[in-house]
């Protein structure tokens, strides 16, 4: 990447820091190994490409002052794009695959921050609205009042939309479950996540309230919904930072990793959904994320040293696998029945696991030591005229609309070759399982944000946007999708 483009972006993200450095377009995966994606502009439109990349359909939508955010029903065949118009309202446009055109427009309400999450049968879709919220009140320090924080509507709350009529059902007010808590003399701020559905209709949301002014200790629980009336079954408050949380395989439960204030200590907790209740254990390590492995699909609990077995009832196990990982695992991947690999994209180096042997059979580094210096010092260079120092050039172009099954690091059928994807590089690098090496590297377009293997096995899926305000700021003469394919089958790796 020149180093005028890597101005360009170390200016755009001290401007926008947390959030995304410029209007990103990445699309999703829709059936048949095509996309869709939301194509920004003067007239903005959802686009519908088929497999080999060809456009088989562009879809009017709404333009938005701020943005798109946007989830894809499979069992619908539609695309859910949520836009805002004036005072942050947001809407959802219901926009059909099927037969290309937007079937309803939804209100949804107003708020700062705005989330989209799927039932697994795909017939509820959850939105969440969320802002500081409370009552009218003067800055402590300053004297402003922040009344486009405070005053209704802008009250986190909850809509649940039947996905066959794209009729709401249920609105619920998030504030309810904080309120005796919260000290209205001060403003507070929401954060929400969607963590499950469960079949029986079970809703768990987990969320983070904490004062603007830090005036009052942040509270982080999560919340246990029963049926579609949104009706909350009981709340579990935790001790510290959530790093993970996943559903057992009965859906019965929910483990939720904890981190504590030291580099030994962590917890984890048992969240029992039928009984609204919780069971917490005491870790002595620090850990860092929960994931799932092996042919058994086990739950481990990821640390900085270790990983470590979880059974499918909450109870530590005695498998244990000593990792020293020096980061926090970005993706993971199952290879075959005994093996997986963990990838600490920050380090540039993959972790190839023997699952049945409880040992690390290798470390790759994806990166060669001439590509780190070279990019760090492009990046020094880039932020010494901007006067910040920039964490990683990766952070600043990476996706933010990944499917479940595409990101940076993909397996062949077999699980004997890895590929994984460096932004920062814009390479593939291919590593051989069985030897533990680099069998190739193959160079990108720079504006491809992630890897998927087709479904067939036969190619490796490339693919990226870039937006017309981008494509503007850097003199592109051209925007929009992105699309690369390696054959897997006339490649010998």
């Amino acid at each position: 990447m020149s180093l005028r483009k890597l101005l360009f972006l170390s200016i755009v993200a001290v401007l926008y820091i947390g959030r995304p450095a410029f209007s990103q377009t990445n699309d999703v995966m829709i059936a048949g190994d095509g996309t869709a994606q939301v194509i920004d502009g003067k007239h903005p439109v959802v686009q519908v490409m088929d497999a080999e990349g060809k456009v088989m359909a562009s879809i009017p939508i709404e333009k938005s002052p701020g943005g798109y955010f946007y989830i894809y029903s499979k069992s619908a065949n539609t695309l859910y794009v949520v836009y805002n118009e004036k005072k942050h309202e947001h809407f959802i446009s219901a926009v059909n695959l099927t037969t290309n055109r937007v079937d309803k427009q939804i209100k949804v309400g107003a708020g700062r921050y705005v989330g989209l999450f799927l039932s697994n049968d795909g017939r509820r879709l959850y939105c969440y609205t969320a802002a500081n919220s409370g009552i009218r009140q003067p800055g402590p320090a300053s004297g402003y009042i922040y009344s486009e924080y405070l005053d209704p509507p802008y009250e986190p709350a909850i809509t649940v939309i039947d996905t066959a009529s794209n009729q709401i059902i249920v609105t619920y007010n998030w504030f309810k479950s904080f309120q005796k808590d919260v000290n209205y003399s001060h403003s507070w701020g929401f954060n929400m996540q969607f963590i499950a559905v469960t079949d029986d209709g079970k809703l768990v949301i987990k969320s983070k309230a904490v004062a603007r002014y830090g005036l009052n200790s942040l509270i982080e629980r999560f919340v246990i919904f029963s049926g579609i009336d949104l009706d909350p079954i009981s709340t579990i408050d935790t001790s510290g930072q959530v790093v993970g949380s996943m559903l057992s395989k009965d859906q019965k439960l929910v483990f939720a990793a904890v981190a504590g204030d030291k580099k030994t200590d962590g917890s984890l907790i048992v969240i029992n959904l039928e009984k609204g209740t919780s069971i917490t254990h005491a870790l002595t390590d620090h850990p860092t994320g929960l994931i799932r492995l092996g042919s058994k699909r086990e739950p481990w609990i990821l640390s900085s040293e270790k990983m470590r077995v979880l059974s499918e009832t909450g109870e530590l196990g005695e498998r244990q696998i000593q990792l020293s990982l020096d980061g926090v695992p970005n993706e993971t991947i199952s290879l075959d029945d005994d093996h997986a690999a963990i990838l600490i994209r920050d380090k540039h180096k993959v972790i190839l696991l023997d699952m049945k042997k409880l040992q690390v059979d290798a470390i790759v580094a994806t990166r060669s030591l001439g590509e780190k210096v070279g990019i760090a010092s492009e990046q020094i260079m880039a932020a010494t005229m901007t006067g910040v120092i920039l964490g990683a050039l990766d952070a600043v172009i990476v996706a933010t609309s990944w499917d479940a099954d595409s990101g940076s690091i993909m397996a062949r059928r077999d699980g004997q070759i890895l590929y994984v994807f460096d932004p920062g590089t814009h390479k593939v690098t291919v590593i051989d399982v069985r030897t533990a090496t680099i069998v190739r590297r193959i160079s990108v377009n720079e504006y491809i944000t992630r890897i998927k293997v087709s479904s067939d096995g036969k190619q490796l899926i490339c693919a990226g946007s870039v937006s017309e305000e981008y494509a503007r700021n850097m003199n592109l003469n051209f925007s929009g999708p992105v699309r690369e394919t390696i054959n897997l089958e006339t490649n010998n790796f």
